[in-house]
């Protein structure tokens, strides 16, 4: 009798089965429980909507109808500092208005099917780029891999915006490798619901395959039109108003000593600095890599799977706001890394397919510790950083051929 243990398949039935099973369970703790569903941050796009609704679009970044309206759901009195101030575009309110309704627990269910629609878009953009790469065996569990990328489960716990943040960056990668500068532009206009990672993603693109460039401006610029038509003058003032205050962090809970970046881990490091040298550095970092990322633009001869990948990982160090969330950028690193693998052949298919479901496991599992959660995040950027520049060196074929 061959009692030989296929640990490959063991491994990938219990990550699939682990994974499902906690984010079931913990979005089921989230949904049906008090403190928990009105302590996420969509409090903050349901106060809007209610605001919207109500007083009109233009008054949706007024902190003290803010705090009216999340106290209603709460049942009790907020701190003026101590709301959850809307901080996304305008562009957004016509949603937040639509989804608003008088039952939260029922607008919040609603918000998680939107958001998670968006990033079943953005899986299909890479399903199609990845398609033809692997066999009809293999593929099945890729796919299942990139749908339950943590991340992107994490912002539809916490009830955010970052799945439409997670289709730009999908479409922005499909357009740039497979030649469609429209669609790359568009997705990058896409990406404008996070302006600080839009502006970094799409200024290089001034000295390369410019035709990006033009494209997401005429994208952003009808979604600023729209912002204007909808919320007005005094709608797009509250924006920058609001931008302002969260990119100062010092007003709010913006929870900046918990970000997954550059000026997170410097108030971690140096809780007692001034926020004035923190941010200093902080934004002088984010500013310098735009100024080298437009370099390297300019100078490499063309943008492929590894460029594509080190953008990201450095848009998720330096970017001034960026929450765990945020992180599902990281879908492009992962992505990225898989054809330069499967195509420089460093790696046997069967174990790269794999790489979405470890990346989502380590994740996971530093998710339950605060101090695991910034340590193995900071170590995962840095492996896939590692991996792209050098993934000869980091992956010999020979040393993972035994995993079966």
């Amino acid at each position: 009798m061959n009692t030989k243990i296929n640990f490959r398949r063991v491994f990938i039935i219990v990550s699939i089965g682990s994974l499902v099973l906690c984010y079931s369970l913990l979005w089921l703790r989230m949904i049906t429980t008090p403190i928990e569903r009105t302590g996420a941050d969509f409090i903050a796009f349901y106060a809007a909507g209610r605001i919207v609704q109500n007083e009109g679009a233009a008054h949706a970044y007024d902190p003290t109808l803010e705090q009216k309206y999340e106290q209603e759901v709460v049942g009790f009195d907020i701190d003026p500092q101590q709301i959850s101030p809307y901080l996304h575009p305008p562009f957004l309110l016509l949603l937040t208005r639509v989804v608003a309704l008088d039952n939260f627990v029922l607008s919040f269910v609603i918000w998680n099917l939107v958001m998670a629609a968006f990033l079943c878009a953005g899986a299909i953009s890479l399903f199609r780029l990845l398609r033809n790469e692997f066999s009809k065996s293999e593929w099945p569990i890729l796919a299942v891999g990139i749908l339950l990328f943590f991340p992107a489960y994490e912002s539809l716990i916490n009830g955010q915006d970052s799945a439409i943040l997670y289709l730009g960056v999908c479409l922005w990668m499909f357009g740039i490798l497979k030649g469609r500068d429209r669609l790359a532009g568009l997705g990058l206009a896409l990406m404008a619901i996070r302006p600080q990672l839009a502006l970094l993603f799409a200024l290089p693109f001034l000295f390369k395959r410019r035709l990006v460039w033009w494209w997401f401006l005429l994208g952003a610029s009808l979604l600023i039109l729209f912002s204007l038509f909808y919320a007005g003058s005094e709608g797009i003032e509250g924006f920058l108003r609001i931008l302002a205050i969260s990119g100062r962090g010092v007003n709010y809970h913006t929870g900046e000593d918990n970000m997954v970046n550059l000026i997170g881990l410097l108030w971690r490091v140096f809780p007692g600095a001034s926020a004035f040298v923190i941010h200093g550095i902080g934004w002088g970092m984010y500013f310098a890599a735009i100024g080298g990322m437009c370099i390297y633009w300019f100078r490499v001869r063309s943008l492929a799977e590894k460029q594509v990948g080190l953008m990201a990982l450095v848009s998720v160090l330096v970017a001034p706001h960026l929450h765990f969330h945020d992180l599902v950028i990281l879908i492009v690193p992962v992505v990225s890394l898989i054809l330069v693998l499967r195509r420089g052949d460093c790696l046997p298919t069967q174990n790269i397919i794999l790489l979405p479901l470890v990346v989502s496991l380590a994740l996971l599992f530093s998710f339950f510790s605060k101090f695991l959660l910034h340590m193995v995040s900071y170590l995962v950027i840095l492996l896939l950083f590692l991996a792209l520049w050098f993934p000869k060196k980091v992956f010999l074929k020979k040393s993972f051929a035994r995993i079966k």
